[in-house]
């Protein structure tokens, strides 16, 4: 895979462990570049060849949505040299409600939280019409995971219900944002490859195996020895499945929350 330029815009969880676990030809773009490191920092003279956006809803004051940031500099640049636009978005698009969605499957209803994703994904789509959408499960890696906040006593992120919750490694999730930006690029960037539901371009992110969060709870306190209340949970009054028709053949890392959490938290951390 050849390398090419990637322009990553936003300075948060995702962006740092990118840059310090892949060998990408990379800037960043950010409200605080003072934070960077003075090579990181993009410049005028690096045309991407793919653009990552991190960047979660961003409201005025007045509840209007800013998103995408960065116009006043990213549509110059497409004039001069088009490029893959790649937006980070959420399952939570998927209301809780008893069905299966994968990439095409239509949307019912939104939930709060699931309709300000869909408004912010409308954005991006607005500009950059042919943007691969990802949306992703429950973002976790090293300094942010349930096992390290179990162990701190955060209870609160618990769930009341034994549902089934959908997370995705940040090491998986930045190779898709990589393997599946590059196919659109070298396939022409203005294509719709990964069609879904009112999307050119759209990619369920998650971890292949997934179970409810009973297990999960039953896994963190038997390998880790962490003593977790509340672990008997109520049934879920929805059975809510998420599917990817585009991952099945991605090679993960780490497929489930066990491999994933072995890496992130060793038990002899504990």
């Amino acid at each position: 895979m050849s390398k090419k330029k990637v322009l990553i815009l936003g300075f948060g969880f995702t962006t740092k462990y990118f840059i310090r676990h892949f060998d990408i030809d990379f800037r960043v773009l950010t409200r605080k570049p003072e934070d960077l490191k003075k090579e990181w920092v993009w410049t005028e003279d690096f045309f991407p060849d793919v653009v990552i956006d991190t960047i979660p809803p961003v409201y005025e004051e007045n509840q209007r949505l800013m998103n995408p940031l960065y116009k006043e500099v990213l549509l110059p640049l497409y004039q001069q040299k088009k490029f893959v636009y790649t937006h980070i978005s959420s399952t939570s698009v998927y209301p809780e409600v008893s069905m299966e969605f994968h990439e095409q499957t239509e949307i019912p209803f939104f939930s709060e939280r699931g309709i300000k994703r869909w408004e912010l994904e409308e954005a991006v789509l607005m500009w950059f019409p042919y943007a691969l959408i990802v949306r992703s499960g429950g973002i976790y890696g090293p300094e942010r995971n349930l096992v390290k906040s179990l162990k701190n006593q955060e209870y609160h992120l618990i769930p009341t219900e034994n549902k089934v919750v959908y997370r995705i490694h940040v090491y998986d999730l930045c190779q898709i944002l990589i393997e599946f930006s590059y196919q659109i690029y070298d396939s022409g960037i203005e294509v719709s490859l990964f069609s879904g539901y009112q999307r050119k371009n759209v990619i369920n992110a998650i971890e292949p195996k997934n179970e409810p969060i009973q297990k999960v709870l039953e896994f963190i306190h038997r390998t880790y020895k962490i003593e977790i209340p509340r672990r008997n949970l109520e049934p879920p009054t929805t059975q809510r499945k998420i599917i990817s028709l585009y991952t099945k053949n991605f090679s993960f890392r780490f497929p489930d929350f066990r491999s994933g959490f072995l890496d992130v938290f060793p038990p002899s951390y504990v």
